[in-house]
Formats: C-alpha cells, structure tokens, sequence
C-alpha cells in the first residue's frame, strides 16, 4: 500500500530524468505494426525500452527491432490469455520504469507525445500529480490520413470530446462516452498498475484503466491530437459483445473501489455523477442494465446493514443540498443535456473569470494610486482649479446683484403702479 500512497521517486524528481517504457502487444494480429514502431523511433523524447509483447503466434517478433534500431527493444514471451492478464505480468519485468506507456499495431504516436505527456504529469503547488495521463486523438483512414469531417467516425469522436470541450468534469465526460479511446492513448505512472491491478478475465482494459484513475482524481487529459487511430465502424445500436463488456468493465471498477467507496465521500460523489452521465452514453453503456445489477447486489444486504449504509448517507454533504439539476427541471429545460449543461456552466466560469479578473485589476490602480505621488499631485490641481471656479462664480454673482423671479418673490402677477 505504500507504493499506492506515494507514487514512487519518480514524483519527487524531474520526469526528465524518469524512464519509459512502451508496450507493445503483437496480439491480437493487427495491421501496421511497422508504421507504428517506426513513429516511436521519430519521437522527440524517445522511450528507454520498447517492449514487443508476444504470447507465440507472431513468430517474427524478433526481426522487428530493425525498424527502430536506435532504440532499446526486448521480445517478452507471454502465456496465452487476455491483454489484461499479460500487462499485469510484465509489470513485475518493468519494476525498475517510472512511467509504462501502450502502443496498438495499425495506431501511431505524433513526434511529440512522450515528451508532452511526461511534461503533464509534472504539477505545481499543492496540487496532487495525476497518474494517468491521455490525450485528444486523430481518427484516420487505412493509409494514416485524418478521416473527412462528414465521416460518421469523425463525427462520432467529434462528439465524444464535445462535454470536455463545454467544461464538463472527468466524471461527466466519461459517463457520456468513452472519449479516451484505444489502449495506445495511455500513459501512467508504473505504480498506478502496482496499485491498480487489472481484473485479468476483461478482454481488454483501457476503460477499466481509465475510470479507475479518473473517478479517484488521479487523471489528466491533454487536449491535443498527439495520437493517429483508425477507428472501428461507429456502431448505430450497440451488440450483445459490446454491452457484456461494458457491463463487465462497470462491475470490475465497481469491485476495485469497493474499499474506497466504504471510506471516501469524493470517490462516491464522482462515481454518482459518472453513473448519472452514463444513462446517455454513446459508448453502448446499458446503465438500466448495471442499475438492475446493483439492485441484484443490494438485495444480498441484511435490513441492518442497509440502514446502516442510509444513516451514512443522509450525513454527506450532497444530503445536505438540493441538487444543482433541479432549477432546470422546474424551468422546464432536460439536465440531461450534458453538452449545453457544461457549456452553460463554461460561460458562467468565464463570467466569473472576468469579473475577478476587473476586480483585481481595479484593486491594483487604487493601491498604486495611494502610493502616487502624481495622483496627490493631480488631486491638489483639481481641488485648486474647482475653488477658483467657486471663487469667480460668486464674485460675477455679487457684481450682476440681486436678482428676482419673474412674478415676484411669491410668484404672484404684478402690475406696475400708475397714477389715476
């Protein structure tokens, strides 16, 4: 558990001087594992190891260092089995690496993406430095050019970063789809799998991966295109295969926070909002489903133990307050509405931004001008100058005389006086 708790040397010193290493699984059998080998090599900051992972069925695993033959490669021989199953074996060979970064034949990485990823998990302040990092990806055709903007793939991914883009939170974004995409746009430090291991019967752990880090704060996403991937065909309704394994993905993250959703009220409330946002996910997220898997689970539970569990509950914070969603339902608009949620919330932030930013800036001239030795000056004149004016205005007022209202001094009519 210490090594979950401290994230291991690498955070005390500069990532410059941290170790990488990219995995890169040779299975299942992917076109372009050449291409994508040979953008690591054109990288600006290059990994120390590039590990080629081989369960047997790419026999020639061993000529492909001669892509990259600058950089160090290794072949290692994994048991047949799940990606999940062999990432957690291989860890153990990577113990000596600060940060594990994945690498999937037929994507590529943009020439500066080690080197910006590295960049951001270094944080200032008090601020706690993430573990997970991903960034925005580029959806390209077989030949490795971006996909047209009218392409129903380019569109889809369009939409997927759009809640990000409003401002939504992490929790948020996920729910409303799985934006960070493949395996290879992953990055984190190698603690972060020593601590979080993965459910080794998942086909495939990315999302698991991801959540895992973003619903207990430990994510971070970078909002440029440092990774090439050709997207599958978008799915208009999702398959049986496609809602098994998001369910499983649910239930494994479900299990792995088990503990820390027992003590920590920040992993319970983004795990809320994330299960909230997931009801209209375009990722094929069957919520209703998970919601019935939960109750399952819930009618397991003794009476004494659930009240228990309700008595915890109605002393948080969110019990407490009513929630933010409910002014939009009595003013007859959809909270739902992620994406016009988040950029409403986004225009407010910047409203705010500006006016502390005004704030600030007047604050600044009213100390610099207490200390001004010009703006005393300045003020003296215009004192000076307005009692001159005060002093001619009475002094042409006593000159001219009285004078008298038309009508008299009680505005009453007045005829001059003639003699009979």
């Amino acid at each position: 558990m210490a090594e979950a708790e401290n994230y291991t040397e690498a955070t005390a010193r500069s990532t410059a001087e941290a170790s990488v290493a990219v995995v890169v699984p040779l299975f299942p059998r992917l076109p372009g594992v050449r291409e994508s080998l040979a953008s690591l090599g054109a990288q600006t900051r290059p990994p120390n190891l590039v590990v080629l992972l081989d369960d047997g069925t790419f026999p020639e695993a061993e000529t492909l260092h001669e892509i990259i033959p600058e950089l160090h490669v290794e072949v290692v021989q994994t048991e047949p089995g799940t990606l999940s199953a062999a990432v957690n074996a291989v860890m153990e060979y990577l113990e000596n690496f600060d940060f594990i970064a994945f690498l999937q034949a037929g994507d590529a990485y943009a020439p500066e993406r080690i080197e910006r990823c590295l960049a951001a998990f270094e944080t200032s302040g008090d601020r706690r430095p993430p573990a997970l990092v991903v960034t925005r990806w580029q959806a390209v055709d077989g030949r490795g050019q971006p996909l047209a903007p009218d392409d129903p793939r380019a569109q889809h991914l369009e939409h997927l970063w759009a809640p990000g883009a409003a401002g939504a939170s992490l929790a948020e974004w996920l729910g409303a789809g799985h934006f960070p995409g493949p395996i290879s746009n992953i990055m984190a430090r190698r603690s972060y799998f020593a601590a979080n291991p993965l459910p080794e019967h998942l086909p495939s752990f990315n999302q698991t991966a991801v959540l895992l880090a973003a619903l207990q704060g430990q994510m971070s996403v970078l909002h440029e295109p440092l990774l090439l991937h050709y997207p599958p065909a978008v799915e208009r309704e999702p398959t049986m295969r496609m809602m098994t394994e998001n369910l499983q993905v649910q239930l494994a993250v479900f299990f792995a926070l088990r503990d820390k959703l027992a003590v920590s009220p920040e992993t319970r409330r983004q795990s809320a909002v994330y299960h909230r946002a997931a009801w209209n996910s375009r990722s094929g997220v069957r919520e209703d489903l998970f919601q019935q898997l939960l109750l399952r689970l819930a009618a397991t539970v003794t009476p004494e133990d659930g009240q228990a569990v309700l008595s915890e509950i109605l002393r948080s914070h969110e019990a407490q307050t009513a929630p933010a969603h409910w002014a939009s339902l009595l003013d007859g608009q959809d909270p739902l509405d992620l994406a016009g949620y988040a950029d409403a919330l986004r225009r407010a932030r910047e409203k705010l931004a500006a006016a502390r930013e005004e704030g600030d800036r007047l604050r600044d001239i009213a100390e610099a001008a207490q200390g001004s030795g010009w703006v005393r000056f300045g003020a003296w004149l215009g004192d000076r100058s307005a009692r001159q004016m005060m002093e001619l205005e009475e002094k042409e007022e006593i000159e001219a005389g009285p004078t008298e209202e038309p009508g008299g001094r009680d505005g009453a009519a007045t005829d001059e006086l003639k003699p009979l």
